[in-house]
């Protein structure tokens, strides 16, 4: 019926308009107009593009960090990070750097690529999560002797964003401290080298920065050597064989491959408390990977 209605009203309509006096025909729609509908309509396309892939997952993310955050530090710490680990057996400790971004869950799997695209709560996302290796025991149980956390360099400065910071001197003697939690212990960690390093093996073969175990104190002075001589910063501070180290780990943009590693020491309370780094100096003489100076047309000169 509908149908037969609307074909008999304009039937109607083609009758009447026979009697009726001419309309004025529509005026056609300009060519800078319609480049400029285009211009509209693309933008406001590309702005729900922006909010669909951009701004909404950010908001949530940050959403599941704050919330996260919060039952850690509304709760004491051992039964924070007990609910926290019921979300996800895979986290095993949380870590803090006062009056930074970087407040958050450590997590912990046997393939240490798996927190790069998936979240502290194991869900896919490009934020991943702080992950320890899969080769490390947080409890040093087994005589290891670097901790060693990844995290991911994301734009807004969530997870391991804001550690590029480091590379700055001002912000290093206002955040020489990092703190780590586990099995209902806070664990204190000064900051002793700030250091640009590659992710290839160009150079590695004299240093390995993520070596955990030293099979005397030779080895040890040898490997921290290397450690002063890469660091940014001279920060002023020592560390001896038997040290107890922490090692973060994100990506720099400086080029392909390159990694931004902030290395610390344990230290008790009563030497936290009292650190002093105000004579740390920026390093006059970096020693920067082989492809460094390779991309600067320079020789590589170790």
């Amino acid at each position: 019926m509908a149908g037969k209605h609307s074909k008999s009203f304009f039937d109607f309509r083609k009758n009447v308009l026979v009697t009726e006096p001419k309309t004025k025909e529509q005026a056609p729609i300009s060519l800078p107009f319609k480049i400029i509908i285009v211009f509209l309509i693309a933008s406001l396309s590309l702005s729900l593009v922006f909010v669909g892939t951009e701004f909404l997952p950010s908001v949530l993310h940050k959403n599941m960090l704050r919330k996260a955050a919060r039952t850690f530090s509304t709760n004491k710490s051992h039964v924070g990070l007990e609910l926290l680990s019921q979300q996800n057996p895979d986290i095993k400790a949380w870590l803090k750097i006062d009056k930074t971004n970087i407040n958050y869950a450590v997590c912990q799997n046997a393939d240490d690529s798996y927190y790069t695209n998936h979240n502290q709560r194991g869900k896919k996302s490009r934020y991943g999560a702080l992950t320890m290796s899969s080769n490390d025991d947080i409890t040093r149980q087994n005589g290891d002797k670097n901790i060693v956390i990844f995290g991911n360099n994301m734009r807004d400065g969530s997870m391991f964003g804001s550690l590029k910071e480091y590379r700055k001197l001002d912000f290093y003697k206002q955040h020489p401290l990092i703190r780590l939690y586990h099995d209902d212990i806070w664990e204190n960690y000064v900051v002793f080298s700030v250091m640009l390093l590659s992710a290839s093996a160009d150079d590695s073969a004299a240093f390995k920065p993520y070596k955990s175990h030293f099979a005397d104190e030779q080895e040890f002075n040898d490997w921290y050597s290397e450690t002063v001589a890469r660091s940014l910063i001279n920060t002023t501070v020592d560390i001896k064989h038997g040290d107890d180290l922490l090692t973060l780990v994100t990506v720099a943009k400086d080029f392909d491959g390159a990694r931004l590693v902030v290395m610390a020491k344990k230290v008790d309370d009563w030497t936290a408390e009292r650190i002093d780094v105000s004579n740390a100096s920026v390093n006059a003489k970096i020693k920067y990977p082989q492809v460094w100076y390779t991309q600067r047309g320079l020789q590589y000169p170790y």
